[in-house]
């Protein structure tokens, strides 16, 4: 009998056909897979699975449809020590990228690379911006730097209720200064407003006091390319040919003689634009611009307001009603934001008497007070003695004007006049309140007639924190789960599998 225990179990040509199957069926693996991630390169699909919110709006995504022009973004950024918000900022770029391969984005950590940060620093000219943390959009030469303290918002509110510290980032709004970015840099046309000063308006070259409107007068230029002066109308000082929007900021020591209202009332003939921001009477008194606005339908009423179920703190008021179909407003209503006015007046639509004309101006109430609102108006009684007289109902707060085009009426486009009653709202003190900073963007945008895809929708996106609370017993258990549990386990099934090979 033969010993057939020392033959090999499959001869050598055998074992080179199982190696020749495997490794064909290896190659053909990855055939597969190449050939997948080809398919999926032109046909792909995203899919949002977070909560954060930082896909692209429908608005970001059309004006990143019509760009024709490279884009080159680049986040200037210490990483480590900002390491949320420059997570944020770099994942919501990404998006901008799959919109658009033109726009391109590297992140620069000036802290690990000084040598190509310095030459970043001295190409833009940005020597005084070397320790800070900033983003640059560059196309065709021109440049718009968003700086990473504007990316976020505070909830002071919830620390002074708390009684807390530190203050929580709220929201961020990436999506909102990096698509006025883009649009400023592929869209250079020049805007220009002005100021107009000597009634006691609110200064925009006015920092360090609340009243100043600075802040205001930043988010002109920094945030919708608009360049910016002061204009002084008395004497023979006319409107400059390239006012683009005209800004009246809470005149309140002065009036306007008949002269500068004749000329603010041509300017506004030739379909120019205006922004008006009027203070309560108590804090000057009619400054003679309500007559102008009369004239576009606008009528004021010097009313000290109450709304005690919309007055976070006794002395404002946070509007009831919003408009939120009118483009000014569709990000406040989305981003359910809430606009503070301090001590304002009602201003409303008002007509001549009469069935109006098919080219009256059209007037659009975009925030009013609750239905219960108390208005109190002073009044001379029959001997001379100023009496109260109190009227309870809804006040309209803000109103949006709007005259097209009509032959010897308007010579160069569509009268846009804003109106409201309040000029406190855009200083210093109250313009990074809530939505007042998105209010303040909207409305410019709106008045200067950028697209209306930077309009709607684009606020500012809430950043979600979690936190888990453990009592003592609690956390105890966790550190013991985490500690001595979990490694003992992996040890126990170990020395298991140990003994049972030994065995």
């Amino acid at each position: 009998m033969r010993d057939d225990s020392s033959k090999p179990s499959f001869s050598s040509g055998r074992r080179w056909l199982m190696w020749f199957n495997t490794l064909l069926g290896v190659a053909a693996v990855v055939a597969l897979i190449a050939m997948a991630n080809y398919l999926a390169s032109g046909y792909f699909k995203r899919f949002q699975c977070t909560t954060s919110r930082l896909d692209i709006s429908p608005q970001t995504a059309t004006l990143l449809q019509n760009l024709t022009n490279q884009v080159e973004v680049t986040l200037f950024f210490n990483q480590r020590g900002e390491e949320e918000i420059y997570s944020l900022a770099s994942a919501l770029l990404k998006q901008y990228t799959y919109a658009n391969p033109k726009i391109s984005v590297q992140s620069l950590d000036y802290t690990r690379a000084p040598a190509r940060a310095a030459a970043l620093i001295a190409k833009y000219k940005l020597t005084a911006l070397k320790d800070n943390n900033f983003i640059v959009f560059e196309c065709n030469g021109r440049s718009k730097v968003v700086f990473g303290n504007d990316l976020y918002d505070y909830d002071i509110n919830a620390a002074l209720s708390s009684g807390e510290r530190t203050f929580r980032r709220d929201t961020f709004k990436g999506e909102l200064l990096f698509s006025a970015a883009i649009f400023n840099v592929t869209y250079p046309r020049q805007t220009k407003a002005y100021f107009v000063y000597g009634h006691g308006e609110h200064n925009p070259e006015n920092s360090n006091q609340d009243l100043g409107y600075a802040k205001f007068a930043s988010i002109l230029k920094d945030e919708t390319n608009v360049e910016w002066e002061r204009l002084f109308l008395s004497n023979t000082n006319d409107v400059p040919a390239d006012c683009d929007l005209m800004i009246i900021a809470g005149p309140s020591k002065a009036r306007f003689d008949d002269a500068e209202l004749g000329k603010i009332e041509a300017y506004l003939k030739q379909g120019r634009r205006l922004l008006v921001l009027l203070n309560n009477t108590e804090m000057g008194g009619p400054s003679g611009i309500e007559k102008v606005l009369a004239q576009w339908n606008v009528g004021v009423v010097g009313y000290h307001i109450e709304d005690k179920g919309f007055s976070p703190t006794g002395g404002d008021i946070v509007p009831a009603q919003v408009k939120g179909t009118h483009p000014i407003m569709k990000s406040i209503v989305a981003e359910e934001l809430q606009i503070y006015l301090a001590a304002p007046r009602s201003i409303f639509p008002q007509s001549s008497g009469g069935k109006q004309p098919a080219d009256a101006p059209q007037v659009e109430i975009l925030a009013a007070t609750s239905t219960n609102a108390i208005g109190q108006i002073k009044t001379a009684g029959p001997s001379g003695v100023p009496s109260v007289r109190k009227e309870k109902g809804t006040f309209p707060l803000i109103v949006a004007v709007e005259h097209g085009s009509i032959k010897n009426v308007t010579e160069r486009g569509v009268t846009r006049i804003l109106a409201l009653g309040d000029s406190l709202c855009f200083d210093n003190a109250l313009l990074d309140t809530k939505a007042n900073h998105y209010f303040a963007n909207a409305a410019v945008t709106w008045l200067v007639d950028r697209p209306q895809m930077l309009l709607a929708g684009i606020g500012p996106k809430y950043i979600k924190e979690y936190k888990i609370v453990l009592t003592p017993s609690q956390t105890r258990s966790l550190q013991w789960l985490l500690l001595a549990g979990m490694p003992g386990s992996i040890l126990l099934i170990g020395g298991l599998v140990w003994l049972r090979r030994r065995s």
